[in-house]
């Protein structure tokens, strides 16, 4: 027992040192935004992402810039440099004809300006702390709801991929429940808070942190209690879901070779769907190319990616084709389009963007794909759009009594599909509803409403597969109300500010 507790001091004085001694704060602040990006998606670990939010907290208590902007940058350019790191498989983009010997330069740069985007974010968070006061609780509570408030704001815009809110799944689906309340921004700003609590059991005088750490150990076992109370056992009726993963690599997509594959391994797919009894058969992103028309199986319709001209521009869409139709009947339209991959922000000077198909437009922002042929309404994000909470909780509000996302992957690696998974469980959880999730290479899975993976397809193995899926009705807090409990809560506290005392810089 006194061995115990020798060990465990010696390793809270290790890391005091490192909070104390000014050299070491901004190496230890980049190794922990580092373990940060990797905590969040594949290993799905909230505990090591608190410890990673110590240092952190310890550069936000600090007012000078060498001593607290530094280290806070530096933990955001490291947590996104990892979390990011997939971007480097664009290379190379000889096949939207960038030259190999360009190709390396622009993925890097690319990458790096990621991680400049989240030395420049959390460098903000720095500058707003800066008005509360720390250690204290409300100012804690309150830099934590911006932090939550923030992702929201950037999950509305361009670029935001993946926060602090997707830590809790796969792993810990019973925290993870807490995004049925009030969304991924609750989430985000409870593990900034369990990190600051941490930050303060290391701060406080020894015969105080014993207290804190019970106090605050009390309270993270109730949050997971009212977490997996809050998840949503969803038994409606069932439908049967048809799935096709492909395989066609992103870079041959387009070629006659290409498009016969396609052609061979649908028509196998839509033959064994018709001897199962199954209505509908869901593809990818971008299965379909543009003007191309799927093979026709009396019996089964196709829910497929493809393209569409509107309006005098090109859209990926999610098409809607009726058992032995060779035309669409209806299609839903992709709304967040991938910022240089679909879209340039110079469209003045060109419309092409780095993806196969060149420059894309923008859907309506409504994600609801609803009315006949469908027997059943679903909320759809395609791809990129998997990141943004609202647009699913608004289309079940709306009536989706399924979700389905459909996304192509590839080329990149195992990393980014696991991230994909574990945006759509927490999707899954925060709505109360199953969900489809159909990609070219993987993941192709399917999702309950608690957000456990029920069955999964190999990565990267030409199958289809059917799957039953229960229907579900009954809203959940956050598909009701949508972000705005957080956002208001934020809000408030972040204007109601009080006098403090400026601490004392190390």
């Amino acid at each position: 027992m006194h061995a115990t507790k020798a060990r465990m001091g010696k390793r809270l004085a290790v890391l005091r040192a490192g909070l104390v001694y000014p050299w070491s704060l901004p190496t230890l602040a980049g190794v922990a935004g580092a373990l940060a990006g990797f905590s969040v998606a594949p290993w799905g670990a909230p505990p090591l992402l608190w410890l990673t939010l110590v240092p952190l907290w310890e550069a936000v208590s600090r007012r000078s810039i060498a001593q607290g902007l530094v280290p806070a940058a530096g933990w955001g350019a490291a947590a996104l440099l990892t979390s990011h790191v997939w971007l480097l498989w664009l290379h190379p983009l000889d096949w939207v004809g960038v030259p190999n010997a360009l190709s390396r330069p622009l993925t890097m740069l690319l990458w790096l300006l990621v991680g400049g985007c989240g030395a420049l974010a959390v460098g903000l968070w720095w500058w707003l702390a800066r008005f509360y006061p720390l250690p204290r609780w409300r100012g804690a509570l309150t830099m934590a709801l911006l932090w939550g408030c923030g992702e929201v704001l950037l999950a509305h815009g361009p670029l935001f991929w993946l926060g602090l809110g997707t830590v809790a799944t796969p792993h810990d689906r019973a925290l993870a429940g807490l995004g049925s309340l009030a969304g991924p921004g609750l989430l985000t700003a409870v593990q900034v808070l369990a990190g600051w609590w941490l930050w303060h059991c290391c701060k406080a005088p020894s015969g105080q942190r014993s207290r804190w750490f019970a106090g605050g150990a009390i309270v993270v076992v109730a949050l997971h209690g009212i977490g997996l109370m809050s998840l949503v056992d969803t038994q409606g009726p069932l439908i049967h879901v048809g799935v096709l993963q492909p395989v066609i690599p992103t870079r041959q997509k387009f070629t006659w070779k290409a498009m016969a594959a396609l052609e061979r391994r649908l028509t196998l797919a839509m033959n064994r769907a018709v001897q199962r009894g199954v209505p509908w058969l869901l593809l990818p992103e971008g299965a379909l190319a543009l003007d191309q028309s799927p093979p026709t199986v009396d019996g089964v319709g196709l829910v497929t990616g493809g393209f569409r001209r509107q309006q005098q521009g090109l859209r990926s869409s999610l098409l809607v084709y009726p058992a032995g139709a060779r035309d669409p009947a209806m299609a839903l339209d992709k709304h967040r389009l991938v910022l240089l991959g679909e879209w340039l922000p110079w469209r003045g000077l060109t419309d092409a963007g780095l993806s196969a198909v060149g420059g894309l437009q923008p859907g309506p922002a409504g994600r609801l794909l609803a009315g006949k042929p469908l027997p059943w309404q679903a909320g759809v994000a395609i791809c990129y759009e998997i990141s943004q909470a609202h647009g699913l909780a608004d289309a079940t509000y709306d009536g989706a009594q399924l979700l389905l996302a459909v996304a192509n992957l590839d080329p990149y690696p195992g990393l980014l599909h696991r991230q994909f998974l574990a945006l759509a469980q927490q999707r899954a959880i925060e709505n109360g509803r199953w969900l489809v999730v159909a990609s070219n290479t993987g993941p192709t899975a399917l999702i309950n409403s608690q957000g456990k993976v029920t069955a999964q397809l190999d990565p990267a193995v030409v199958t289809s597969a059917v799957w039953d899926v229960p229907l579900g009705t009954t809203l959940t807090p956050y598909s009701c109300v949508g972000d705005w409990p957080l956002m208001v809560s934020g809000l408030l506290l972040a204007l109601n500010r009080r006098p403090m005392h400026q601490p004392t810089s190390p």
